[in-house]
């Protein structure tokens, strides 16, 4: 299959060079001559231009680009008969999100947004065990966490996205794996409250931690935290239903579960160290076969509209303080 890459920069290279790996004949575009540079040994071409690229005529296209500008070469690319994986998130707002999904349904295209916590073996564990464990049908509360250190992540921070609201840095949405799987375990998200800013140190304008609870329609509750703040890399969640208790710790590597019939906590080794790689390898092999087989994707750019919306809601809570609706 001929995929074109828009954006390789960290994520944009890992995609590229797992396209590769595993058959693809890879066309790259970024404005960065020291992007393409890098890449160059993975890619078959190498442009500046998108405009220029889509001449290639690729299958497929990836956007990772900035998070503030996934939108403009996601439309260019479907309106190009492009189908489209659009990495995590979304968007940062609703302008010409519906537009685009009429152009991926004018012209029949296959698309995820990419949101590679779901190809966690522990992520796909828990979400199978709400849905077909009969002890774990009823979720009542759910705690999710992720949080790291910006500087030791990033030796640059001042100068990375994550730390600029001019390049799209935006905690909520950088960290919308929780929202997404969050979704994704607990169904349509009516209402959330959220409060963030920076109460460090830290050399940003952006925020360096969130909190938020989330309702959702099925009466689940969940609270949300991330930050980067914490001096070692952390994350886990717990699921409370009405019959047992799940739980799952990223740097443990482990899940354990709980139930009135079994009041002892049972725990499985879920250690991806080895083979971190791996979720993003899975994740590029489902979309492609998605395509291969004509079947829509369980994160398509329709489906995922809720996670946006639910991030945008939770923006507004952080402005006025209040309860928002997901709308």
């Amino acid at each position: 299959m001929k995929i074109l890459v828009v954006g390789v920069g960290s994520i944009g290279s890992r995609h590229l060079k797992n396209l590769a790996d595993l058959g693809n004949e890879v066309i790259a575009v970024d404005i960065n001559a020291d992007n393409l540079k890098k890449i160059e040994p993975f890619a078959k071409e190498v442009f500046i231009s998108l405009e220029d690229a889509l001449i290639m005529d690729s299958d497929a296209a990836f956007i990772c680009t900035y998070s503030n500008d996934h939108i403009r070469p996601a439309m260019k690319c479907a309106e190009a008969g492009c189908h489209l994986f659009i990495e995590k998130p979304l968007s940062l707002n609703m302008h010409e999100v519906d537009k685009l999904v009429q152009v991926i349904e004018k012209n029949s295209l296959i698309s995820m947004v990419g949101c590679n916590m779901r190809f966690h073996p522990a992520i796909a564990a828990i979400h199978e065990t709400l849905s077909t464990n009969s002890l774990f049908s009823r979720p009542l509360w759910a705690n999710l966490e992720s949080g790291f250190y910006l500087p030791f992540d990033k030796k640059d921070y001042r100068n990375h996205y994550k730390a600029l609201k001019s390049l799209g840095g935006n905690l909520i949405f950088d960290g919308i794996h929780e929202l997404d799987y969050a979704a994704w375990f607990f169904g349509e998200p009516v209402e959330v409250i959220c409060d963030k800013g920076i109460i460090s140190s830290l050399e940003i304008d952006t925020e360096d931690h969130v909190e938020m609870i989330v309702r959702f329609a099925s009466g689940s509750v969940c609270t949300i935290h991330m930050d980067y703040l914490q001096h070692g890399y952390s994350r886990h969640c717990k699921v409370v239903c009405s019959e047992g208790t799940i739980a799952w710790d990223f740097v443990r590597g482990d899940i354990g579960t709980i139930t009135t019939s079994e009041p002892e906590w049972a725990w499985n080794d879920m250690k991806i160290d080895l083979c971190y790689n791996g979720m993003y390898l899975d994740e590029v092999r489902y979309f492609l076969d998605c395509i291969k087989s004509g079947k829509e994707t369980f994160n398509s750019v329709g489906h995922s509209i809720l996670v946006l919306k639910l991030a945008l809601a939770a923006e507004r809570s952080a402005v006025t303080k209040a309860w928002e609706k997901v709308v």
